[in-house]
């Protein structure tokens, strides 16, 4: 798996409420994803679902084929998605994402 840094851009474009999507996974859900849309060439992304398949490519986030939906899949990954949210400049003004963002920081 690469830099967070990698990830960041990616979170930026914020397709479809994506950053809330990654949040939401950040507290311990899980969210729906449609894996059939993306030919897993970063150049093509165009939405939500897109980005969230490349990273499931790229090891980020786990994927349960029978619910359709991904998670995050350990502490390490957690902490380093942490830090690419922070990375992102996301709206600090959300209190329930801010308040998750500091739960799980441990930095």
């Amino acid at each position: 798996m690469g830099s967070y840094e990698v990830i960041v851009p990616l979170i930026c474009m914020n397709y479809d409420e994506l950053k809330n999507a990654i949040i939401e996974m950040l507290s311990g859900s899980e969210v729906k994803v449609d894996t059939a849309t993306l030919k897993n060439d970063p150049a093509k992304i165009q939405n939500r679902d897109d980005v969230l398949t490349y990273l499931i490519h790229l090891g980020y986030f786990g994927y349960n084929e029978d619910t359709e939906m991904a998670f995050v899949q350990n502490e390490e990954i957690r902490q380093e998605l942490i830090t690419a949210v922070k990375s992102s400049n996301y709206d600090k003004e959300s209190k329930k994402h801010q308040c998750l963002i500091e739960k799980y920081d441990k930095n």
